[in-house]
């Protein structure tokens, strides 16, 4: 058999000008395929393209190589490697992310060169049709164009029964000449709250909300007060939204105090709505609890327990009006363009139903200094806002439906088409893969990154509303009505039980994972994965999948694309640096003469901390290429048992870890 060679991601990676074009990506709003469907912590394509790259065979044609990325997610390496010609091979558990990775592979081939024209088309189509639908629910949006409805949280004292202001966020502009800000004025005769939009400076707004502390209120009239548990229970019982404010559009944004409600909301129409569209698709609102887990998902604290708490009723009205329409109009597409266009379209027109539950919602907050709409379901949890935006997504004003389209479309525009017509999408478990044995070329992926994003909890909150639309042409992938979280691999205590059973689910599972990817790769082939993490045990729990699956680190690249500067502490730039690990089977390295004898753990710091000083790579990358380095060379001194203990294994790495700060002082990671 012919010598193993080393790949070109174990000689040389350009990591400056991969790290500065995926940090330009980040920050452009260039159409790609990203903008069509929300998925989370996507890498630049750029990045993931020349990953791919870099890890193949050179004297191997791209179209004759095989790639798999046995965490697709939102199809990033998939696509990146299908512009290169790459076969390129995935696998996805969740539902949401298999259905976004089918869309853009595999749907969007199926229809064809026409696509963008048609979802255009019927696109504005569908637009119109519910923004004339809609219109009972905003009786001000022809007469005053209302684009956005400021909403802030109140409660009702127990001890006088008065309002109470949960405002927290009162600025409506900080753009130079044009401050405005919400101050919510007390009436110590009526005992009330009159709202006014007041043109200010930071010193002028005078706070009047009943926060006595972080987490504890007073009444300002009669000096009742509520300790933590206290205001989490009035909050959960004796509160509501408040309307403060609105904006309208003409040639530019204008901010008025909302004195009459009445005149901009009918919650009776928006009920009314959503039973009529319920009953037109034979199915609920969707019944899905979330996870009671404080501090990741906030809002259940304060009683938004469910997907449809976290929207208003206008909201869900828009919303499952969006889904009816969509779903009604697959049989007059069916008949116009044929089954497989007809499933394109309404795969694709879905992302519309994205952008409104990540851009209209309880969770949404106003960005006063550009004066437009956060996302909602931008991660790693759920935050829970006292203040929230509302859009009328059918106005041309933030986040509107018609700009979301055109992006959709021209995202569309540049999804690559691959040579042949295999279908190469997988839905299953990455620890149990149906390939056969040495079948890829490389496997490049970017797994989860342990603790850091529970994927499912916000994939559930698009998932189960597309689901509405969605479930008579896919029913084999929206037959749940909730995405599947039982083989989700992240640590998460609050799912597994604790923190070490949280991190031996995660590492063992890796394991596995990486044990099947040595199985299926080809005996000269390479395992990149790009990981990163700002704690011991996110570190640990993923090096110590690699030696028990009986691989070798032959190669670690850092990079940055992450962030806009590089700070020289790894408290702040741990997760910033994302390291791209290369391996191979260990029995294939030990004969290319890459497994030696194993070296002090000082020596091994050295030569990682002067191999970042030569290439004039700042501390903390030269700081985690020495853990990583030397973390592995100790665990290989470990025995499988041992590598199964937390305890065992983050002990060493915290001794790693203590040798390095004696050279980088700065070197730290986070407490979890």
């Amino acid at each position: 058999m012919s010598e193993i060679q080393k790949r070109p991601i174990e000689q040389y990676l350009d990591v400056a000008s991969i790290s500065e074009a995926g940090t330009s990506e980040r920050y452009q709003r260039a159409s790609s395929p990203h903008t069509v469907f929300t998925w989370w912590a996507r890498r630049p394509f750029s990045t993931a393209a020349d990953l791919i790259s870099a890890s193949l065979d050179p004297d191997q044609t791209a179209e004759e190589s095989k790639v798999l990325d046995p965490f697709v997610g939102g199809a990033t390496f998939p696509l990146a490697g299908t512009r290169l010609g790459v076969k390129m091979y995935g696998m996805e558990n969740n539902q949401l992310a298999y259905f976004t990775a089918k869309a853009l592979l595999d749907f969007s081939r199926s229809a064809g060169r026409q696509l963008r024209h048609l979802l255009m088309l019927e696109g504005r189509n569908v637009l119109d049709q519910l923004k004339s639908e809609t219109g009972e629910l905003y009786p001000a949006r022809d007469a005053e164009n209302i684009i956005c409805y400021f909403w802030s949280r109140s409660a009702t004292c127990t001890g006088c029964g008065n309002e109470m202001p949960l405002q927290k966020r009162p600025w409506l502009s900080k753009k130079a000449g044009r401050q405005r800000a919400i101050v919510q004025q007390p009436d110590f005769e009526t005992k009330s709250f009159d709202v006014h939009v007041v043109e200010a400076t930071s010193e002028a707004v005078t706070d009047h909300s009943a926060w006595s502390g972080r987490n504890s209120l007073r009444c300002l009239f009669c000096g009742q007060e509520y300790d933590r548990q206290q205001t989490a229970e009035l909050i959960r019982t004796a509160s509501a939204d408040k309307l403060t404010a609105i904006a309208k559009l003409d040639k530019r944004k204008h901010f008025l105090p909302a004195t009459k409600p009445q005149n901009y909301i009918t919650d009776t129409a928006a009920e009314r709505m959503i039973k009529e569209d319920c009953a037109a698709l034979g199915l609920q609102l969707p019944d899905v609890e979330i996870p009671a887990w404080s501090g990741i998902t906030n809002p259940t604290v304060y009683g938004h327990d469910t997907i449809t708490s976290l929207f208003t009723e206008r909201q869900l009205a828009v919303t499952t009006r969006l889904c009816r329409i969509l779903n009604e109009r697959q049989k007059t597409w069916e008949e116009k363009y044929g089954e497989s266009q007809s499933k394109a379209i309404a795969a694709f027109l879905s992302g519309l139903i994205d952008q409104l539950a990540d851009w209209n919602s309880r969770l949404c907050m106003w960005i006063s200094q550009n004066e437009q709409v956060g996302r909602g379901l931008s991660g790693p949890g759920m935050p829970m806002l006292w203040d929230f935006v509302e859009i009328d997504p059918l106005l041309r004003g933030p986040a509107n439906l018609y700009g979301k389209l055109e992006r959709i479309a021209a995202g569309v525009e540049q999804i690559p088409t691959p040579a042949d017509q295999e279908e190469r999408i997988t839905r299953g478990d990455s620890r149990s893969m149906a390939y056969p044995d040495a079948f890829f070329d490389a496997i490049v992926t970017d797994p989860p990154y342990y603790d850091n994003l529970y994927y499912s909890i916000l994939a559930d909150c698009i998932y189960a509303f597309k689901r509405m639309a969605l479930i008579g042409s896919f029913p084999e992938i929206f037959s749940e009505p909730r995405t599947d979280s039982t083989r989700e691999l992240t640590a998460a205590p609050r799912r597994q039980g604790s923190p070490t059973e949280a991190w031996t689910y995660f590492s063992t599972g890796m394991t596995q994972v990486l044990r099947e990817a040595r199985r299926v790769i080809k005996r000269d082939g390479v395992i990149t994965v790009c990981y990163a993490h700002s704690s011991i045990s996110g570190w640990s729990s993923l090096i110590a999948a690699y030696v028990q699956a009986g691989l070798k680190i032959t190669q670690l690249w850092p990079m940055t694309i992450e962030r806009t500067h590089r700070p020289r502490s790894m408290k702040s730039a741990a997760i910033n640096t994302s390291l791209v690990l290369v391996a191979r089977p260990r029995e294939a390295a030990s004969a290319m003469g890459l497994v030696q004898d194993a070296a002090s753990t000082d020596a091994l710091i050295k030569e990682a901390l002067d191999r970042a000083a030569a290439r004039n790579w700042p501390d903390d990358v030269a700081a985690t290429l020495a853990f990583v380095s030397a973390v592995e060379a100790r665990l290989t001194q470990f025995t499988d048992e041992m590598l199964s203990q937390q305890d065992t294994v983050n002990s060493a790495c915290r001794e790693v870890a203590d040798r390095i700060y004696e050279s980088i002082p700065e070197f730290s990671f986070s407490s979890r």
